[in-house]
């Protein structure tokens, strides 16, 4: 392949952005396929991260960037680009900003009108380089002809920085020395571990990373991992269900962070896509369902093709919280149980499925006027133990996660939907201490097949300093549930609602 490296590419306000461009040998115009980052377009891969197995480790394989060996191969070329204020790229960083976005326009519109291009390009690449696909097709540029977001969130307020309301400080303190320092090219621009914290609600500094995703147009493949339960998988199934795009696919699958995008059925889906819309191979997509969902019996998985998400068909069901117990019959008599606590199900006595988003109805009574909820949803094997879901490190994480700051409760009720509250995020409300009230807790979806024996539990945890990395521990905005208790049963009965795929379901 050629290989065109440090080339200097126009933006609207003069600053340029540095690209690395692999091409076919031949001179014929190939279809781009293009993404943008901050990680340094030419750091190798086990400089970095030495671990996943799956990945080509030759000298050209970037961080989750897509192989350009394998893609030139098949008549594409690959572009790299470096994110203003990092690696080769000069300017003022600005991470995932208006400018951010609209340099990715820039350098895709240069891309499409190379005599080496056929005008055709695509998005591409793992999680922040799936940010910015989707930040760059809602402005809609010209020769954007397809994205391919693979794990890649879309909400940075509710998705990568302030889940449920809560800072997400054990994430992004290590992405930012681990990804962001070693590349910056200078002082200049926010560094988040400094600023984030100081931007609690949804303001305006939030709202310029917010991504108008009824705007993106072009077709759309969107990669969910459910093991993704803190950073993206939220965001790819908002992503594909709110896309104005007329031809969208969504794929969920398991493993981790990273091997599932460079698997020969992945590959095989992302070129059948790109040759669909980049090529002009009107058969290449025909047969492959709008939705497909790996469909997780412990840790084996069974794929099923669908049309949507929710599935048609699905039976949304409340599990009531009792004394301990989850069940889809009411508790005869109201009470109130400590939190945190446990809610287990009796083991089932047939198959059933739970596959789709989740949502939690708490009503709580509080000893303070602000605290933070963690649920978490387990699937326990016949001896009771938890069989864990595979995290993005491969690491042991819950099949379902949720989180709520209470003094966020309030929702909005022409966004929300029964299993999606949709929270503002924009004003803090006091709890009045010893009043019942109810939160309305999201948890993102989730899919669990659990057989005869086996059972659900409904946690609820004070902290999750355990998960390490994933972790909402920052001190100065901690608000730990001390002296709350949970109502269940009567008039303030708590529940969960899931969805129960019936066995006929589409």
């Amino acid at each position: 392949m050629q290989i065109d490296r440090d080339v200097p590419v126009p933006t609207r306000d003069g600053t340029p952005i540095v690209v690395d461009v692999f091409r076919p040998d031949d001179a014929a115009p190939v279809p781009v396929i293009a993404c943008i980052s901050p990680y340094g377009k030419g750091v190798h891969w086990p400089e970095r991260y030495p671990q996943y197995e799956h990945v080509p480790h030759h000298e050209h394989m970037v961080w989750e960037t897509p192989d350009p060996v394998w893609w030139t191969d098949r008549g594409y070329a690959v572009l790299r680009a470096d994110t203003r204020g990092t690696g080769a790229s000069p300017g003022r960083l600005d991470l995932y900003g208006p400018q951010d976005a609209e340099d990715f326009h820039d350098v895709i519109e240069w891309a499409g009108t190379q005599p080496w291009s056929t005008g055709k390009v695509a998005s591409s690449g793992i999680s922040w380089l799936a940010m910015m696909g989707w930040r760059a097709a809602a402005l809609r540029p010209p020769h954007l002809a397809a994205l391919v977001a693979w794990e890649g969130s879309t909400d940075f307020y509710r998705e990568a920085a302030y889940q449920g309301g809560l800072y997400d400080r054990g994430f992004l303190d290590f992405w930012w020395a681990r990804q962001i320092d070693p590349q910056r090219t200078g002082p200049e621009g926010d560094d988040w571990r400094e600023v984030l914290p100081r931007h609690p609600l949804l303001d305006d500094y939030h709202r310029a990373r917010a991504t108008a995703l009824e705007d993106i147009a072009v077709p759309l493949l969107s990669g969910a991992n459910w093991g993704g339960v803190q950073l993206h998988l939220r965001g790819n199934v908002e992503g594909w269900r709110r896309a104005a795009s007329q031809q969208k696919w969504l794929v969920a699958f398991t493993g981790t962070h990273i091997d599932p995008y460079y698997a020969d059925w992945a590959l095989d889906l992302q070129l059948r896509f790109l040759d669909r819309f980049l090529k002009d191979e009107t058969h290449r997509m025909d047969d492959v369902a709008p939705v497909r969902l790996a469909i997780r019996h412990g840790r084996e998985i069974a794929w099923r093709d669908t049309t949507d998400l929710p599935l048609p068909g699905t039976d949304w069901r409340e599990l009531y919280l009792g004394e301990g117990t989850l069940a889809f019959d009411l508790p005869p008599t109201a009470t109130t149980v400590p939190y945190p606590a446990t809610f287990d199900t009796a083991p089932v006595t047939e198959p059933l499925e739970i596959t789709g988003p989740v949502a939690l109805r708490l009503w709580l009574t509080a000893a303070q006027d602000d605290l933070d909820v963690f649920v978490r949803v387990h699937h326990l094997d016949t001896d009771g133990a938890p069989i864990p879901a595979v995290g993005p490190q491969g690491q042991d994480v819950p099949m379902a996660m949720g989180w709520l700051k209470a003094s966020h409760r309030e929702t909005d009720p022409a966004r929300s939907e029964p299993y999606r509250p949709w929270h503002p995020h924009d004003r803090e409300v006091p709890l009045s201490p010893g009043e019942p009230t109810l939160l309305e807790v999201e948890i993102w979806p989730t899919s669990i097949a659990l057989a005869p024996g086996e059972r659900l539990r409904l946690e609820f945890a004070t902290e999750d300093s355990e998960l390490g990395t994933m972790a909402h521990d920052h001190p100065d905005l901690r608000r730990p549930a001390v002296g709350a208790v949970v109502h269940v049963g009567g008039e303030h009965a708590s529940h969960l609602l899931v969805p129960v795929v019936p066995d006929d379901a589409a």
